[in-house]
């Protein structure tokens, strides 16, 4: 095309208007006019710039703009701009009959973004950033075209920034944000325990995992990440024991006095580097896993295990087989169950494999009855009455795996409740085989090594004897307990406000409750008079000569022997928080031992969140990135605490 259409000279065609045309891209194209000044053939127009026909069947205009933009890109971008300009003036003017009709500049107001520094703008900034952490969504995810539509079509005016912005300012701020609540909470400098492990992620970079647990004034346990430290040095003692004072001492300024104890399983490095300085607790969970394996170590059970490890492997790689293998659960009225497969780290795989394949023995027989070449892969009966021993020793022990793996509530205490449990199931029986008590003697022994050290088995009646549930129970060295409790008095810390003060204020609570009522009662006339001699008779106690640390605890010691256990079902922490004030020492020291976690599935769940985060297609993600990430991988409560510090 050389000449542009007001530069047409005398011997181009002449080309008439269509009458009546809606579309603005007939603005660029005619017709050639008949005798009468028609046109001539409606569906042949022709390009005012280049003359060229092109084909518009039925006044369809889609040949016209594409004619448009392959040759006359200028023209094309001018009929864009005035085509956008109609479509948004007239789609405003659909409006419901009952609502005002929106002027030009209501219009335009509609359609302009958010500024950034608006509260909208911050608003869905901080919702975005929210996602990315609590779902472990990769942060390219917001400049995927899928993402950026369905945020468009959610709110049109929000401009979504890019993946930087979310990197390097709304996550780091959220995590700064969060630090800072964290902080608050320990301020007060409460006694608390941890868990530590280490993982490798899919780039072979080492990651150490710290998580804090602690009591609340409220008498609610909190559970925190404090970081998922990369390691750069080899996992010796000496540098698993730096890595975790750098975390909890230089990270959060953390009193490491304070620390109640840590819990980790049984690798050789985590007791050396942990059992000499601190109150090491072995993970309850690894050892009983541990003690199981010696079980299941001896000569015959490994290899009939091992003979089942390879049939579940043919079924689970072979499409046919598992398609057969529903075929005859079928027909033989079996639950539709999977094989399943062991994992050496997953605590009670080994039972459950054995448990499903006993289930499953005889549609598993059927399929390989009907493939001469899988005969090699079918059960003896030597191995079947291996794994029915295997299975009725096991079963027992299969529901404590997980019995202390909560972050909410005190496990410690549970330790000895739960040996001795495990203990009655491990003892011989009448009519037990030869098998059966090996398997038995060989976990009953491994276990019980386990606890037999003396530091370890005083914390734990110590945590057992704070617990009121278990107090006269279950506590095996209860006078070394005492002595050990008068040891440490004077390290605990009383409470600001005095006990009597605490008093006063709840007889103050009961009086004003009363006088709420509209008549009184001979109850509440009563609860009246009892708070009342209550509170002369703490306050004649108080005139006395204060009397040393050591026989307060004493009376406070026989006081609590002397009250009623509670049901195993209650939760001892509301419990304490019912008799702090009338058991102020005891109540610090149930503070200290019942928040030590008796199991580090803390630091397991941090390195499950972390394989989600670093997963392959995230693999160049910083050590400094995996850590903001995993720490702001919090529980449910802290993360709607981030919306709401900001915005209300």
């Amino acid at each position: 095309c050389l000449f542009k259409h007001s530069e047409a000279s005398e011997c181009d065609p002449v080309l008439v208007d269509k009458m009546g045309a809606r579309s603005t891209v007939w603005k660029y194209f005619g017709f050639k006019p008949n005798d009468k000044g028609e046109p001539l053939n409606l569906e042949a127009p022709q390009c005012k710039r280049c003359y060229k026909v092109c084909l518009a069947k039925g006044g369809n205009t889609s040949n016209l703009s594409k004619h448009l933009k392959d040759n006359h890109a200028d023209l094309f971008k001018d009929f864009s701009q005035e085509r956008q300009v109609i479509m948004l003036f007239t789609s405003s003017l659909v409006t419901p009959p009952t609502q005002k009709q929106p002027t030009l500049q209501d219009v335009f107001q509609q359609h302009m973004k958010y500024p950034k520094d608006s509260k909208d703008a911050k608003r869905l900034n901080r919702a975005v950033a929210e996602f990315i952490c609590m779902d472990q969504v990769p942060i390219y995810s917001v400049e995927k075209a899928g993402f950026r539509n369905l945020v468009h079509n959610l709110d049109k005016k929000y401009d979504l920034p890019s993946r930087n912005f979310f990197m390097y300012n709304e996550i780091p701020k959220i995590y700064d944000e969060t630090r800072s609540m964290i902080s608050a909470q320990l301020a007060e400098k409460p006694f608390f325990a941890c868990t530590t492990d280490l993982w490798t992620s899919r780039t072979a970079s080492a990651y150490m995992a710290v998580t804090l647990q602690y009591i609340t004034k409220a008498w609610e346990i909190e559970s925190w990440c404090l970081g998922c430290s990369a390691l750069q040095s080899d996992h010796t003692a000496e540098s698993l024991k730096e890595a975790l004072e750098d975390i909890v001492i230089e990270s959060w300024g953390l009193d490491m006095t304070n620390m109640s104890g840590i819990t980790t399983d049984n690798a050789s490095n985590n007791r050396k580097a942990f059992a000499d300085d601190f109150n090491w607790i072995p993970c309850f969970g690894h050892n009983l896993d541990l003690a199981v394996k010696k079980a299941i170590a001896i000569d015959r059970v490994a290899s009939s295990l091992s003979r089942l490890r390879n049939t579940i492997s043919a079924f689970s790689r072979s499409n046919k087989m598992t398609r057969m293998l529903k075929e005859k659960q079928a027909s033989l009225n079996l639950p539709q169950h999977k094989l399943i497969h062991d994992e050496p780290t997953r605590w009670g795989s080994t039972y459950d494999m054995v448990e499903r394949f006993c289930e499953q023995q005889q549609a598993v027989s059927a399929v390989l009855v009907d493939d001469r070449k899988k005969w090699h892969l079918m059960p003896r009966d030597s191995d079947m009455t291996t794994l029915e021993t295997v299975r009725d020793v096991l079963a027992p022990l299969s529901e404590f795996t997980d019995a202390l793996s909560g972050e909410k509530e005190a496990t410690l205490s549970s330790v000895l409740p739960l040996i001795w449990k495990i203990r009655a199931c491990l003892e011989d029986e009448e009519g037990d085989s030869p098998l059966m008590r090996e398997m038995k003697h060989s976990s009953k022994q491994d276990f019980e090594k386990r606890y037999d050290e003396y530091n370890l088995k005083m914390t734990l009646n110590i945590a057992t004897f704070l617990d009121p549930r278990f107090k006269n129970m279950f506590v095996t060295m209860e006078e070394q307990v005492k002595m050990e409790l008068l040891l440490k008095v004077d390290t605990v810390h009383l409470p600001r406000k005095h006990s009597q003060e605490q008093q006063e204020e709840s007889v103050d609570d009961i009086g004003a409750a009363t006088s709420k009522k509209k008549r009184s009662d001979l109850k509440s006339l009563l609860c009246s008079i009892a708070s009342e001699k209550k509170g002369a008779d703490t306050r004649q106690d108080s005139a006395t000569p204060m009397t040393t640390p050591s026989d307060k605890l004493q009376r406070e010691m026989t006081d609590y022997r002397q009250l009623r256990d509670i049901s195993p079902a209650e939760d001892p922490l509301v419990w304490w928080k019912h008799h702090q004030v009338e058991l102020p020492i005891l109540a610090q020291f149930a503070r200290q031992y019942l928040c030590i976690p008796a199991s580090s599935c803390a630091s397991e769940r941090v390195f499950s969140t972390s394989g989600n985060i670093c997963s392959p297609r995230r693999s160049r993600l910083t050590e400094e990135n995996v850590d903001t990430l995993v720490f702001l991988q919090q529980p449910e409560g802290m993360q709607h605490q981030w919306s709401l510090q900001q915005f209300t």
